[in-house]
């Protein structure tokens, strides 16, 4: 006689999470699907059907595309990309002064961004769709510049005599911010270098040889 255990699954049971799973979960979702399709080339439908649920179950925490991409940059560029720029990565390399390597920082920013290629997909082509003034992340890619520059400015960083003067620091830090925009696009469309490779490649012009051997 079979044994009436919990072996037993109901073929339909609704998986069970808090509303912070959930909400984890749509962004994930339609980050995914950002990367493939863009912001508005899928339905509502297919998200809901992709995080098992009904399309009113989907609204009850999206109540429109809006509010969906507001999720997904909350998610994953609120806490996650720009922030890098705020906690900085390797930090337990300063100096006893506080000081931080700027060519090691962004190398250590690309290495982090290498590991999650498809938000890096979703990151650029969202920042694209936003410079129409319409769309939901237009004031957010809007205030980036602006947040990113300012954020690595705050930091102490040890570099050589000529970039002790503040701005040609900034100039120095706003190309380095450019260079890493370009160098993830062209990621994303050429074969034959990894994104690692490509700022490699930016890293010697930017901090060449032997001005900076003794600030990596």
């Amino acid at each position: 006689m079979a044994s009436e255990t919990s072996d037993f699954h109901p073929i339909n049971r609704r998986e069970r999470h808090s509303p912070q799973e959930r909400r984890a979960q749509i962004a994930s979702e339609a980050s995914t699907l950002i990367a493939k399709y863009g912001s508005y080339g899928f339905s509502m439908q297919t998200l809901a059907d992709a995080v098992r649920l009904t399309l009113p179950g989907l609204r009850h925490y999206v109540k429109n595309r809006e509010e969906l991409l507001a999720l997904v940059i909350q998610t994953f560029y609120d806490d996650s990309v720009d922030s890098i720029y705020v906690r900085i990565p390797g930090q337990d390399d300063a100096n006893d002064k506080g000081m931080l390597s700027l060519p090691r920082s962004l190398r250590l920013i690309v290495e982090r961004n290498t590991a999650r290629p498809q938000l890096v997909t979703v990151f650029m082509r969202l920042a694209i769709e936003a410079e129409d003034p319409n769309h939901p992340a237009h004031e957010f890619y809007a205030k980036r510049h602006h947040t990113v520059i300012t954020n690595l400015m705050a930091h102490s960083w040890r570099v050589p005599e000529p970039y002790q003067d503040p701005q040609r620091l900034r100039d120095l830090i706003v190309t380095a911010f450019f260079a890493m925009d370009g160098v993830q696009i062209q990621a994303m469309t050429n074969p034959d270098e990894s994104l690692t490779q490509l700022w490699n490649r930016a890293d010697g012009i930017l901090f060449p040889s032997p001005m900076w051997d003794g600030y990596r």
